[in-house]
């Protein structure tokens, strides 16, 4: 995952939304309407499994999990057309994501409390039913679960696109899920632990309040992003291209008028000296931006640029590189891309290279897109997307800096308002 930090958030939040204080009692009532059988005889036998009812819990945790994730397409998709007031958007969500979390604890806006229920004449038939009551619970959540969902929408509308929500909001159900089927599983022993959880939900949902503020405050001061880069860190997030690709380096780019975008030969010569001085690692540290002790060198490629001629990556060599792949539906790209034209300005006399590398579209498309957001740094073109590939990139913006020696020694992935007085530190110290 190349989201660490959102993907568990969007977990824990499913999780908070089980044990909410408007669903962690209803759970029973739930799972009697789906086996469609009183609390009495689910439970007895020591609550051994039950087909049926685990059938059922799965297709109704699968009913809720595909309303969540049509409303995840439908944020992420109204976002992505929101084109020049994307920059905007942290600020807006952060806000609308501290404003649920005080809902929650102090619960001043009486229309956030607004539910809709859907009220079953009997019990559903079969995985079909089941299905359909688990969207009816998802379409007419309740007011505990909507500030949490409503937060993680906002949060995967800005953070990635459509892939991305689909990818979150999957995390968000399945944090509601689990519990749900593990209660299904062990039905007596849900009943005599959810009892003694009831004393502690006026406390759950303090803490779920409390988490959504810290989340907003993040958001809102931009140091969301930078705390996700250094989960990614954590994760073992900087790794060079993968050998399974056939590709371990670069050897010189061939000239020539045509685009070449076929991987060049591996250099298998070992690289010297590739350490990262400790002046960059503790700039790049202070900077909270990962940072590798050793670069490694990047594959080559040659690609045509806007206008016209041919750029390849070994021609920047002697050089700091800030390499960037994006495109121009993605919302987080656009709101990056006023910062690093900034960064360019301010430092592309100094020895200070962007190369920013769109993926999967065509240059009038690019072309009218620079232009309107008066972007003035080079982009590339790869319009099959297998620059791309070769490089790992499995969301967007991806970001790679290289060194003037030509090695790889950080990789950021998501978007970052790259024009702060710690990260411009941190790009001087490799001039």
């Amino acid at each position: 995952m190349t989201q660490n930090l959102s993907v568990l958030i969007a977990f824990g939040a499913g999780l908070l939304s089980f044990l909410s204080p408007c669903v962690l009692p209803l759970i029973p009532s739930y799972l009697c309407i789906i086996g469609g059988a009183p609390v009495s005889a689910i439970s007895e036998k020591g609550g051994a499994f039950k087909p049926r009812l685990v059938a059922g819990t799965i297709s109704f945790i699968l009913g809720f999990s595909a309303v969540f994730i049509v409303l995840s397409v439908l944020f992420a998709a109204t976002f992505s057309l929101m084109g020049g007031i994307s920059r905007y958007i942290n600020w807006i969500s952060g806000a609308v994501v501290i404003v649920l979390g005080l809902n929650i604890i102090f619960d001043f806006f009486s229309f956030l409390n607004y539910e809709k229920r859907f009220h079953l004449s009997g019990p559903p038939r079969g995985i079909a039913g089941a299905f359909l009551a688990g969207a009816a619970f998802g379409a007419g959540w309740t007011p505990c679960v909507g500030p949490v969902l409503g937060s993680i929408l906002l949060l995967a509308a800005r953070d990635g696109g459509i892939p991305n929500a689909i990818l979150y909001l999957t995390f968000y159900s399945a944090g509601m899920g689990l519990p749900f089927l593990l209660a299904s599983l062990f039905f007596n022993v849900f009943l005599k632990t959810s009892a003694k959880l009831r004393a502690h939900l006026p406390l759950i949902r303090r803490i779920s309040g409390a988490l959504l503020i810290l989340i907003g405050l993040l958001i809102v001061t931009g140091r969301y992003q930078a705390l996700n880069a250094l989960t990614s860190q954590w994760q073992n997030n900087l790794l060079p291209v993968p050998a399974s690709s056939g590709v371990s380096g670069g050897a010189s780019a061939a000239g020539g008028d045509s685009a070449d975008t076929t991987p060049m030969a591996a250099n298998d010569s070992p690289i010297a000296d590739n350490a990262v001085s400790p002046e960059v690692i503790k700039a790049f540290n202070a900077a909270g931006i990962p940072i590798v002790a050793e670069g490694f060198e990047p594959l080559d490629f040659n690609l045509p640029l806007l206008d016209g001629t041919n750029r390849a990556l070994s021609d920047l060599k002697g050089k700091a590189v800030f390499l960037n792949f994006w495109a121009t539906w993605c919302g987080p790209c656009r709101m990056e891309m006023p910062s690093m034209e900034a960064v360019y300005q301010r430092l592309k006399d100094r020895g200070f290279e962007i190369l920013a590398v769109n993926v999967g579209e065509k240059g009038d498309q690019v072309l009218g897109f620079m232009k309107e957001n008066k972007l003035n740094f080079p982009a590339a073109l790869d319009e099959t997307g297998i620059i791309g590939a070769y490089y790992g990139v499995q969301a967007i913006p991806t970001t790679y800096i290289i060194d003037k020696r030509g090695l790889i020694i950080s990789r950021v992935v998501g978007a970052i308002d790259w024009n702060q007085p710690g990260i411009i530190t941190a790009f001087e110290s490799l001039l």
